[in-house]
């Protein structure tokens, strides 16, 4: 998944939210100390949500990367685990650091640069998230975003590349990335739907 040039596009705002739309404001997550102040995290079971942008496109998993793609009744959005986390180094006024992760817990979302790009970018890597959590910073930092409220919708901001956002593009069926250049024809806001546990059971994690 590639990020988007900071310097191209127009202004987003491909369409309206949808009015009545049945999504929650976004609960509170359950947290977990960061692994640096022990070997040992009391780690929750992770919350579970099905996301989608202000274009009502939901965020599904083709093969290993995530596109947005419009909300039709044949579509099975894809599962969200997170959890959210408690770091020393976290800027509180950024929100609420989080870990996610898709594939049943498997492929956990990050956003690195690689060895001679010029931006970041957002993969995901196979890792579990419920190992993910007892790893020690720095290690973690291309793993956590920030959660940050808007309303009724969320951004998430890279912490290891802050002013980089998870986007998804107006245009249907393109991968989601990350840009530094919000509002430009890309949608940072999404809506969290939790997902109710008899859809997916806690033993879908993997250990």
């Amino acid at each position: 998944m590639d990020s988007e040039d900071g310097g191209k596009g127009e202004a987003q705002g491909c369409s309206e939210d949808p009015a009545g739309s049945p999504l929650e404001p976004g609960p509170k997550l359950p947290s977990v100390s960061s692994a640096h102040s022990g070997p040992k995290v009391n780690i929750k079971e992770p919350e579970k949500f099905s996301i989608r942008d202000r274009d009502n496109k939901v965020l599904v998993l083709d093969g290993e990367i995530l596109r947005a793609v419009p909300d039709k009744r044949y579509i099975l959005p894809e599962t969200f685990f997170i959890i959210a986390l408690h770091v020393r180094s976290a800027h509180q006024e950024k929100g609420s650091p989080i870990h996610l992760a898709v594939s049943k817990g498997e492929l956990c979302l990050c956003c690195n640069k690689e060895k001679g790009q010029s931006q970041p970018s957002l993969q995901l890597k196979k890792k579990k998230l419920t190992h993910l959590t007892v790893q020690k910073e720095p290690a973690l930092q291309h793993f956590i975003f920030y959660r940050c409220k808007v309303g009724s919708l969320s951004t998430l901001e890279s912490a290891a590349h802050p002013g980089w956002f998870i986007c998804t593009s107006c245009d249907a069926g393109e991968p989601v990335g990350v840009t530094d250049n919000v509002g430009k024809r890309k949608h940072t806001e999404f809506l969290f739907r939790k997902v109710c546990k008899a859809a997916v059971s806690p033993s879908e994690v993997s250990e």
